[in-house]
């Protein structure tokens, strides 16, 4: 839910249209000008992450959100460029829906929201940096975006999910 909910539920026939609207909304909100395809990258993810199974990893028989520092052990281990891309993106789509969604009260695997940022900005840029493949290439405008801009983009989903916006990653 975003402030301008009044907490009550939202009814909606496409989620996705929902949280295009809503992170256009939030966008302009912060004046954040962003490419129309990072906003739509960010409206897909929170789309997706709406279910929990695409949040949390079940592990020792309990549901957990993974922390960042084991997701970017797996990029480091992986076998191939194309496995460690996917363990990066991750690793930054997950450090961005935390940062905004927990802003205020991240958990103990959490601490600090900026280094939620730092490791989320970090494996965008990476990302931007190493795109190579036609299909890469494409999403490296996104990455690079969403990398040199990553405290904003935090705000955004903030603000989408009904929390405020940290004051100190205003820039």
């Amino acid at each position: 839910m975003s402030e301008h909910d009044d907490g009550r539920v939202i009814q909606t026939a496409h989620l996705s249209e929902y949280f295009h609207h809503a992170v256009q909304s939030a966008a302009g909100r912060r004046h954040l000008n962003a490419d129309s395809a990072t906003l739509h990258y960010l409206a897909s993810l929170l789309c997706q992450y709406a279910r929990s199974e695409q949040v949390f990893d079940y592990d020792d028989q309990r549901t957990q959100l993974r922390p960042l520092a084991l997701l970017y052990g797996e990029a480091l281990e992986a076998p191939s460029n194309g496995a460690r891309r996917l363990w990066l993106q991750r690793l930054g789509d997950l450090a961005l829906f935390v940062g905004g969604m927990f802003a205020g009260q991240l958990s103990r695997r959490f601490r600090d929201l900026d280094y939620c940022v730092a490791m989320g900005g970090n494996a965008y840029s990476y990302l931007e940096q190493t795109a190579t493949r036609p299909g890469e290439q494409a999403q490296a405008i996104v990455f690079g975006e969403l990398a040199d801009q990553f405290g904003r983009f935090v705000d955004v989903v903030a603000i989408v999910t009904g929390r405020p916006p940290s004051a100190h990653l205003d820039a």
